[in-house]
Formats: structure tokens, C-alpha cells, sequence
């Protein structure tokens, strides 16, 4: 479910009229996020990495309000929940996109990535082209390390991004670097430090039996 936000008590009016008419209204960062209890769960289960974080991110996403938030054909819109589309590389030559909607545990929520990350490599193509607002865009980018990166957007495109990059294991700490990309209409410092901790905290906390 969705709801229309009405613009005349909306306490945020201003501050996203402010920002989105610059012409990056995003705010990007770039954080090392400890992710040891995933790497291990999954190095134990045969699970994916990349399908696990990509669950925690969207868990974690969908707990804080102001990251439900979009634009939509001059409307502003807040979600009730929102779902993580991956971005998946086929057979190295081209890269497709699914998403996952069955996400209530993760036990569903894997088997879901799996049925659709086969049938994207199977089919050799995306699941659709068309944008859906009640989504988070992640990605991940084993190949090598990052101090920054920034994404492609379009100001008009309101959905938040996620990219992580090739694990970093230190005295049995592993580690990767976290890109997250928001409106700066919708989100500030604060939400996305909220983010974080609670990322961390569901990483840390997680077991694979939810």
C-alpha cells in the first residue's frame, strides 16, 4: 500500500522543494560495514552472500520511514513496505535486474532470489524495464575495492541505492564498503546514521531463522 503525502502538512515541504531543485539532490556516502556473521552463516549453510545483505538491507530499510519515501509524477508518496531489486551479471557480458517480493523471512526470501536469479541467467534477460517505485536498487561488486563510488541517477528518480564491493578479511573480520545513495529531500545525516547502526545491528544479530 501506498500513501499520497498531503503537501500542505507535510513538515518536510520545504527542505525537499530546497533540494531537489539542485541538480544532484542526492546525498552519497561511502561506509565500511562489518559483515563477519553473514560471511560466516552463509560460508556454513551454502547460502548467498549477495542474496543475505541484500535481505538485510531491505529489512533494515523498510524499519525506517523516511527511506519509504518517493516522487511520483509530482506527487509525494510514502510506502508501507518496499522490496530490494538485485542487479545480477550474466554469463559476464550483460547485467539484468529482479526483484524480490516474497520477503516476509528469509527462508522465502532465498528461495525467491534463487528462482529468479536462475531464471534471469536462463532467460538472458532483465525481468522488466519498467521503474517501480516501491523497490531499493542494490548491487554488489566483488571484483575490487572502494573508497567511493557513484552510481548513474536521474533527479526524477527518487529511489535509494545500494552497492557493496569485493569482501576484506582481517583476523577473521570481514568487512566490505557500503555505497548508499538518498534524496536529501527525504533523508538527512541522522536517518542515514540510523541506517547504519541498524544495519550492523541486524547483521550482527542475525541467525538465518527469521
Amino acid at each position: 500500500m501506498k500513501t499520497v503525502i498531503d503537501l500542505q502538512k507535510w513538515d518536510r515541504k520545504e527542505l525537499f522543494n530546497h533540494y531537489n531543485k539542485e541538480t544532484n539532490p542526492f546525498v552519497i556516502i561511502n561506509t565500511p560495514i562489518d559483515i563477519t556473521n553473514v560471511y560466516n552463516y552463509c560460508k556454513s549453510s551454502d547460502n548467498s552472500i549477495y542474496a543475505t545483505i541484500g535481505y538485510l538491507i531491505t529489512k533494515t530499510v523498510n524499519s525506517i520511514e523516511e527511506f519509504k519515501f518517493r516522487k511520483e509524477n509530482d506527487e509525494i508518496i510514502l510506502y508501507d513496505k518496499v522490496h530490494g531489486n538485485f542487479t545480477e551479471n550474466i554469463d559476464n557480458k550483460i547485467i539484468g535486474f529482479f526483484t524480490i517480493k516474497n520477503d516476509d523471512t528469509y527462508k522465502d526470501f532465498i528461495e525467491e532470489f534463487n528462482s529468479k536469479r536462475d531464471g534471469l541467467n536462463i532467460a538472458k534477460k532483465s525481468e522488466t524495464s519498467v521503474t517501480k517505485y516501491n523497490e531499493v536498487w542494490m548491487s554488489c561488486v566483488p571484483w575490487f575495492e572502494f573508497n567511493s563510488a557513484v552510481p548513474p541517477f536521474n533527479k526524477e528518480n527518487t529511489i535509494p541505492q545500494f552497492i557493496w564491493d569485493k569482501f576484506k578479511k582481517e583476523n577473521d573480520i570481514v568487512k566490505t564498503n557500503l555505497m548508499i545513495m538518498v534524496h536529501h529531500g527525504f533523508v538527512d545525516g541522522y536517518h542515514i546514521g540510523k541506517f547504519i547502526n541498524l544495519l550492523q545491528e541486524n547483521i550482527n544479530n542475525f541467525k538465518g531463522e527469521e
